[in-house]
């Protein structure tokens, strides 16, 4: 087995930007395609083979919605034997000029994606983090879990348009020589779907 990583898809945790909330309560995290970054099968990782200080993050949403305000990473890292379970969240920050030819190949009209990179004051508690996975890799391989979830406020920019439903899909990018990937797949919303959502749906406010 290889360290698997999940992607968080239904416990995506969301919240408006107006007003600020508590997140959304989540559901059990859906099974992304496991990666190879820590595949028990590879040789032994140096330290800078995983760099989580690098890791970001990007979102797809309808044009006349707004996310800017940032996000937040929730990383859980856990192995029952050796008793390892650390949950730690990181505050990320909106960025233009990304390159990835993935996220361009998702581009579609009417919708703009957003994207959002770690802070600078989260890199040593990062770094601690990434040495730890690659501990856990040396001395459990193929018993350790390392599950992402995510949270993005999101408002109403376009108020002179009718708010309709709200497609979202959520993106990782876990080491920046790789591209990014699906973490929460293409999922639509509508104003009362599940309690608390309809924030999504309200205006900005400056």
């Amino acid at each position: 087995m290889r360290l698997a990583l999940l992607a968080a898809a239904a416990a995506l945790l969301i919240t408006a930007c107006s007003p600020k909330t508590e997140t959304v309560p989540a559901e059990a995290p859906l099974p992304l395609d496991e990666t190879s970054i820590l595949d028990e099968e590879a040789p032994a990782l140096p330290p800078s083979a995983l760099d989580l200080s690098k890791i970001a993050l990007a979102m797809r949403v309808p044009s006349g919605f707004s996310a800017d305000d940032g996000a937040d990473l929730l990383i859980n890292v856990t192995n029952p034997r050796l008793g390892v379970n650390i949950s730690e969240t990181f505050g990320l920050d909106m960025v233009e000029g990304i390159e990835s030819p993935f996220l361009a190949s998702e581009a579609r009209e009417g919708f703009r994606i957003w994207t959002y990179t770690t802070q600078v004051e989260d890199a040593e508690r990062l770094t601690a983090l990434s040495l730890e996975l690659i501990r856990l890799k040396t001395e459990a391989p193929g018993e350790n879990e390392l599950v992402f979830s995510a949270a993005a406020p999101m408002c109403r920019s376009d108020t002179a348009a009718e708010p309709g439903s709200l497609s979202r899909t959520i993106y990782i990018r876990v080491m920046p020589e790789q591209d990014f990937l699906i973490l929460a797949p293409e999922q639509v919303l509508n104003p009362g779907d599940v309690p608390g959502l309809e924030r999504f749906w309200e205006p900005c406010t400056e």
